[in-house]
């Protein structure tokens, strides 16, 4: 699985708003000097003991958390998510750096999946190499690799629908506990994109689909 670049990570760490996102969970926060403080949603906070700093993007709690960070370890908190799920959601999730509106609880929604639960097992496959072939697009790493085999033409990867599998295919799945989830997982697993674990085949590889006559995916 790629390495997401340091520089990626402290670019997300500056630019994304750490107010908009707290005040997206539903907290309502106040000017207490330099900083903004308000209730912490991660312990029943009685006395506002959340403080953001907005010159600095950092949060921290007073109280029974006795935590802070970034905006990445916010939304690990916020999300129970992984470090790697929280950039990759930072990265591609418009919502958390949307305006906040008043809502008590969080308003970030989630991109919705990339495959359809209606879908053929042929169309399927074509949706799922539909988001690697996206996903490879937004990878300076996978076509920097791509280039060094010689791979340097767009209509060549266009028309292969070469893709690039970053793990976050599985991150826009619904939750395995869910009905939903569990169908669509399975049904992955048999046409061979995901393991057994859960876990995508081709981590951190160039995907390269078998595609019909027809212009159908027929194999990843």
């Amino acid at each position: 699985m790629a390495r997401i670049p340091d520089s990626e990570i402290e670019r997300l760490k500056s630019e994304v708003s750490l107010e908009r996102l707290v005040e997206g969970h539903g907290v309502k926060l106040e000017r207490h000097g330099a900083d903004l403080r308000g209730l912490c949603p991660f312990h029943d906070d009685r006395e506002p003991s959340l403080v953001v700093t907005p010159a600095k993007n950092l949060w921290h709690c007073l109280g029974a958390c006795q935590t802070g960070g970034t905006v990445i370890d916010w939304v690990m908190r916020a999300q129970g998510v992984s470090f790697r799920h929280a950039v990759e959601l930072l990265r591609t999730d418009a919502a958390f750096t949307a305006v906040p509106t008043q809502a008590k609880h969080s308003t970030v929604v989630k991109l919705p999946p990339p495959v359809d639960r209606e879908a053929g097992d042929a169309q399927l496959l074509s949706q799922v190499a539909h988001f690697y072939h996206e996903t490879l697009k937004g990878e300076p790493e996978a076509l920097a690799y791509l280039q060094k085999r010689g791979l340097t033409d767009a209509e060549v990867i266009g028309r292969f629908q070469l893709g690039y599998a970053n793990r976050t295919l599985g991150y826009r799945l619904s939750a395995s506990n869910r009905a939903a989830g569990a169908e669509m997982r399975g049904r992955l697993q048999k046409l061979g994109v995901l393991r057994d674990s859960g876990h995508e085949h081709f981590n951190g590889s160039p995907v390269i689909p078998i595609v019909s006559p027809a212009g159908e995916v027929a194999q990843m």
